[in-house]
C-alpha cells in the first residue's frame, strides 16, 4: 500500500516513520527541495503543493497513487490534502471542509450563522484602507490575526482604538487579509480528537500556559482529566466539537482545536483544523498523556486492508505537562546536565537545544520558541508540575540583557 505526504516539513517525519513501520510505501511532496521529510520517504517530489493539479500529475501515476494521505501538521494548504482525498476517494478530510477550517473568516461566518461562535469579526482585505472607527467601536479589546495561516503568526490583542492604530493600523495597507474580532476572556485549551464516521471522539484536552497579552503565546500544555470538578466543561467541549464537525463537514479525520473557557464555563472555539497538532504534541505529548498514538490509529482506521485493530479510546495516564523554554531577553550562561536533571525531577522527556552564549529574545509566536526545545513532566497535581517547572528554570544560569 502507498501513502502520500502533502507537505514534508520536519513535523511530517514522525508520521512518515510510523507509516513505514506499518509497511507502507511513502511518497512525499513539498515545494521546498530542502524539506526534511523528503529524505525520509521512499519516493520524493519537489512540487508546488499549493496547486492540486500539479500534485495530481505525480500521484496519478500508478506507482505513486495513494491509498491514504498521511495526517501531518500543515497550514493553509491542507486544502490540497482534501483535494487528493476527493480525487482518489480516500478516507480523510474533504477539500470543502479543509477550505472552511483553514480560512478564519469563512470558518467564523459559517459557525456564527449556526449559533456556534458568538463573536464579532471585521474582515480587513489586503490592500484596503484603515477601517472607520465606528465600525469597531464596541469590539474592544480585539484580537488581530491573519485570515490564513497557523502557528500563532501575527496574532495580537489590542485594548483600544489608539493602541490598534499605533501598533497595527499604521502599517496599512497590508499584502494579506486580516481578521479583527472581539476578544473573549478566559483560559485557553487545546483539543486533540478524531471524527469516525461523523462522530467526534476526544483524545486529549490540554490546558494552555500562555505568555501575557498582547501575544499570549503558548509556552506549555497540561493534560486535563475528566474529573468531577471539570466534567461539565469537558462534556461541553465534546458537544461543541461534534456540532462544529457537523457544520463544517468533518466525517473521517483527525482534528486539533484551540478553545477558550468563557466566564459562563462554556467553550468558545478559536479555530480548528483537520490535521494533528504540531509543537511536539501529536508525536510525543499526546501519546504520552492519552495513551493514543493518533496518527498510527488513523492509518489503521483508514486502511482496513492492513488488518490491524484501531482504537482512539484514551487511557489517561495522570497529570502531565510539556513545557517549552520561555526565557525572554536573556543570555544563557549555563545549561544544566540532562543526566542530573533526570535524577532530580520526574522527567518523562528532555530535549534542550540551548547552548551557553545564546541570546534569547521575546516570545512572540511559535517560531520564536519551538526551536529551543522542550521537556515533559509527570506529577500528582498541576500545582506540583508548576513547582518542578520553576525548579528546572532555576537550574539554568541566565543573564538579563535588557
Amino acid at each position: 500500500m502507498r501513502a502520500a505526504v502533502i507537505g514534508a516539513s520536519s513535523e511530517s517525519i514522525y508520521t512518515i516513520s510510523k507509516a513505514k513501520e506499518l509497511g507502507l510505501f511513502v511518497v512525499a511532496l513539498d515545494g521546498n527541495p530542502k524539506a526534511p521529510g523528503l529524505k525520509e520517504a521512499d519516493a520524493s517530489f519537489v512540487v508546488d503543493i499549493r496547486d492540486p493539479e500539479k500534485v495530481f500529475e505525480i500521484l496519478d501515476k500508478e506507482e505513486n497513487k495513494p491509498d491514504v494521505v498521511l495526517p501531518v501538521p500543515i497550514g493553509r494548504y491542507l486544502t490540497t490534502t482534501g483535494a487528493v482525498n476527493d480525487r482518489y476517494g480516500l478516507v480523510g478530510v474533504t477539500e470543502e471542509a479543509a477550505g472552511i477550517c483553514t480560512d478564519k473568516y469563512e470558518f467564523h461566518r459559517i459557525l456564527n450563522e449556526n449559533g456556534l461562535r458568538d463573536a464579532e469579526l471585521y474582515l480587513l482585505p489586503a490592500g484596503s484602507d484603515v477601517p472607520d472607527a465606528s465600525e469597531l467601536n464596541d469590539m474592544y479589546p480585539v484580537v488581530v490575526k491573519p485570515r490564513f495561516g497557523s502557528g500563532s503568526r501575527g496574532v495580537e490583542i489590542f485594548n483600544s482604538r489608539a493602541e490598534l492604530e499605533e501598533k497595527f493600523l499604521k502599517g496599512q495597507p497590508y499584502d494579506e487579509d486580516y481578521c479583527i474580532e472581539s476578544c473573549i476572556p478566559g483560559p485557553e485549551y487545546g483539543v486533540d480528537g478524531v471524527f469516525v464516521d461523523g462522530k467526534f471522539k476526544l483524545i486529549l484536552l490540554r490546558g494552555k500556559k500562555n505568555t501575557p497579552p498582547p501575544y499570549r503565546e503558548c509556552v506549555g500544555y497540561y493534560s486535563v482529566l475528566r474529573t468531577e470538578e471539570n466534567k461539565e466543561f469537558y462534556d461541553r467541549v465534546v458537544d461543541l466539537m461534534q456540532k462544529i464537525g457537523d457544520c463544517v463537514g468533518f466525517k473521517d479525520n483527525l482534528i486539533h482545536a484551540d478553545i477558550i473557557k468563557d466566564n459562563n464555563n462554556r467553550p468558545f472555539i478559536i479555530e480548528t483544523s483537520a490535521r494533528p497538532s504540531g509543537h511536539n504534541l501529536h508525536n510525543l505529548f499526546t501519546p504520552m498523556a492519552s495513551g493514543v498514538d493518533e496518527v498510527v490509529e488513523f492509518i489503521k482506521y483508514a486502511l482496513p486492508g492492513l488488518n490491524k485493530t484501531y482504537s482512539f479510546d484514551a487511557k489517561t495516564k495522570g497529570n502531565m505537562v510539556i513545557r517549552y523554554f520561555d526565557f525572554e531577553d536573556v543570555r544563557v550562561n549555563k545549561v544544566p546536565d540532562e543526566k542530573e536533571l533526570m535524577k532530580k525531577y520526574p522527567l518523562k522527556a528532555w530535549q534542550c537545544n540551548l547552548q551557553p552564549g545564546m541570546f534569547l529574545g521575546k516570545v512572540t509566536n511559535g517560531a520564536s520558541i519551538m526551536g529551543r526545545g522542550f521537556y515533559v513532566l509527570e506529577a500528582a497535581t498541576h500545582f506540583e508540575l508548576d513547582g518542578y517547572c520553576d525548579a528546572i528554570k532555576s537550574e539554568f544560569e541566565l543573564e538579563e540583557t535588557k
